[in-house]
């Protein structure tokens, strides 16, 4: 993207919202999501409408990140991710999948994260890793596919050099978390910052690029435990450049003992305990059976139906920052939302 034209956009929407360059970048997101959509409904999966207002299971890792709201007295929670409500009809269908807004409260205005986002994602019954990577890049093929042949006026517009899209075009080099930390003279046990993945793109040509295979203390608590080396999980993040982490992918625990114990040890259900803490009339032991029995419904159901399955969250403003080589996640969205571009 023409360094100028980003400049312009990264300005408040109130401002710029008439500009021929965000109606552009808006087309680009279109047939981001057109392309996610033709894929999914060509594999004969079932689109679901996720929950936006959740309990506690509607969060990530970071449960600190969670917008809470006043639900008729009762708190709730902006909804982060679709995950667990979409694996709920894996016992009814081969695949389901979402698109909807995450909600994180991220206190930094920076070019890098948003106050709210569309994540697009994916769940597949009967499906391993290397499936679950076969899905990703067709995705992406499809996503490339449909931006190339309608927005080419747009790209043009927008300063993108041709061909660029090309890049996205799979199948994409593969590494493991191991690797990664060897090539990044990290420690086992580093979660991966920005300026790591786009060392590691780097690396690889400026070509997106798999990790897999992270330790499990740094992961989501259902991700699957690797059955042959427990230290980790059946993962496996994308990275593109210009935008870095993209793409969260994983195989899911269908053993719902050793889920269970994932969540019973999982630094998200620390974080929970610490909220409810403003209950001080509760014990620390009733403190945490609460914060548990908000999962209730999701054990039980793995506990009825252990399909094995895998599943995604693509992060649709980081592919079309991705797609249109910015610096700056606040160019690559119509309405880019951080605490000071409220409208």
């Amino acid at each position: 993207m023409k360094q100028s034209i980003e400049t312009g956009l990264i300005g408040h929407r109130k401002i710029n919202i008439d500009s021929p360059e965000v109606a552009a970048v808006s087309a680009i997101e279109a047939m981001i999501s057109k392309g996610f959509f033709e894929y999914c409904f060509e594999q004969g999966w079932r689109l679901i409408d996720t929950p936006p207002i959740t309990d506690a299971t509607g969060a990530c890792e970071n449960f600190l990140t969670i917008f809470e709201v006043d639900f008729f007295n009762k708190p709730a929670y902006l909804s982060q991710t679709g995950q667990l409500y979409l694996e709920a009809f894996l016992h009814q269908f081969d695949g389901v999948f979402c698109s909807g807004p995450s909600f994180r409260k991220e206190d930094v205005v920076d070019n890098r994260h948003c106050v709210a986002f569309t994540l697009l994602e994916i769940e597949v019954a009967n499906c391993d890793l290397e499936q679950l990577q076969k899905h990703i890049e067709g995705i992406f093929d499809y996503m490339v596919s449909n931006v190339s042949r309608k927005c080419e006026k747009e790209l043009s517009m927008l300063g993108v050099e041709r061909g660029w899209l090309e890049t996205f075009r799979p199948p994409y080099r593969v590494i493991t978390y191991e690797e990664a930390i060897k090539k990044l003279s990290l420690s086992w046990g580093d979660d991966l910052k920005d300026q790591h993945e786009k060392a590691l793109v780097k690396m690889n040509d400026n070509k997106p690029l798999f990790v897999t295979h992270y330790p499990q203390e740094i992961k989501f608590f259902n991700m699957r435990v690797n059955r042959q080396n427990p230290r980790i999980v059946n993962s496996m993040d994308l990275l593109l450049p210009y935008s870095g982490e993209a793409v969260g992918a994983a195989e899911r625990e269908e053993d719902y003992q050793r889920l269970t114990k994932r969540l019973e040890k999982s630094k998200m259900l620390e974080l929970m305990v610490e909220i409810i803490k403003k209950d001080t009339n509760k014990s620390d032991k009733e403190k945490r059976e609460e914060a548990m029995a908000r999962f209730d419904w999701y054990i039980d159901l793995v506990k009825r139906y252990p399909i094995k399955h895998a599943g995604c969250g693509i992060g649709k403003n980081r592919v079309t920052q991705a797609f249109l080589a910015s610096s700056d996640i606040r160019a690559c969205a119509a309405y880019p939302l951080n605490k000071e571009s409220l409208m």
